[in-house]
């Protein structure tokens, strides 16, 4: 089964350089009422879509560095990425088909 990574360890742009899979970036916080009402739900994304994108969470309080690295300014903001450049950006108030239709476009064959 599949589930949300902490971020731990390695640093997250080893992370997003090294994953084959596209990267989703929870930047969340514990005091955070909206991350954790999103959280279940992008569990349950996680494992719903394990084949073509890894989930990780990076809890801001515990890596302030991250967050200021990748410019997050407010919270939740998730960060689709993928052979480690940044795809799209979804900050503060976010819905679960905004991010469904995300992955959805970002899963697409392309035309050649």
């Amino acid at each position: 089964m599949s589930r949300i990574d902490e971020l731990d360890g390695r640093t997250l742009g080893e992370v997003i350089r090294d994953e084959p899979r596209g990267v989703v970036v929870d930047f969340w916080s514990p005091w955070c009422a909206p991350c954790r009402v999103l959280r279940p739900h992008l569990s349950q994304m996680a494992q719903d879509r394990a084949d073509a994108w890894r989930f990780v969470a990076v809890n801001t309080d515990a890596h302030p560095a991250a967050a200021e690295d990748y410019g997050v300014r407010s919270l939740p903001t998730l960060v689709l990425f993928r052979g480690g450049h940044e795809l799209r950006r979804f900050a503060g108030g976010v819905t679960l088909s905004m991010i469904a239709t995300a992955l959805d476009d970002l899963e697409a064959p392309r035309d050649a």
